[in-house]
């Protein structure tokens, strides 16, 4: 098994998932795509039961082209890349009264997540612009004990995304654990 199997990408979320069950808040992945591992972490904490709320944010299309730097583009980042599936999510989920689907670009959608606490925050959007503007609107609604995954943070195809949130982490006065998984994880204290 490779280290970047989604096997293991799967139980660095639901690790950081059900870390997210002993604090307070709600669930927020913003990079959704068709909701794969959002169904993954709702089946594993069994998270219906517990009254949170998970809210996605994703365009369902892919990445939008204002939000990529020219930097970006040199390492081969492209807008799009996501075939449309705001429909299918919406289907996939329409049984979980606790999901929230929120379509759009972010940063635009970010004030649409209605919770003042964060329990885990998965990223996973593939352009630094946009990660690091949730990382940072979230950041004083995380709760203590809760967890970012970053799901791109050791691929170097997204060496940009690694070194703003080393900043990032840096600002806040805490570290960034790199997996061999590709990810990264980020502690709020």
């Amino acid at each position: 098994m490779g280290c970047s199997d989604i096997h293991w990408r799967a139980h660095v979320i639901c690790w950081a998932a059900q870390k997210g069950l002993s604090v307070k808040g709600d669930f927020v992945e913003c990079g959704v795509n068709r909701g794969g591992l959002a169904c993954t972490v709702i089946d594993y904490t069994d998270l219906c039961s517990t009254g949170r709320k998970f809210f996605l944010l994703d365009t369902f299309e892919g990445l939008v082209d204002r939000y990529i730097s020219d930097d970006e583009r040199k390492l081969g980042i492209k807008p799009g890349g996501y075939e449309e599936c705001f429909q299918d999510v919406k289907r996939r989920f329409e049984s979980f009264s606790n999901v929230v689907l929120v379509p759009g670009a972010v940063p635009e959608t970010l004030n649409k997540v209605q919770s003042d606490h964060i329990a885990f925050l998965s990223i996973d959007m593939n352009c630094v612009a946009p990660e690091i503007a949730a990382a940072e609107y979230f950041w004083h609604k995380l709760s203590s004990g809760a967890v970012i995954v970053l799901d791109d943070y050791g691929w170097p195809g997204h060496i940009m995304q690694q070194q703003a949130f080393d900043r990032f982490a840096e600002a806040k006065g805490v570290q960034v654990l790199s997996l061999p998984t590709g990810q990264g994880i980020i502690i709020k204290p």
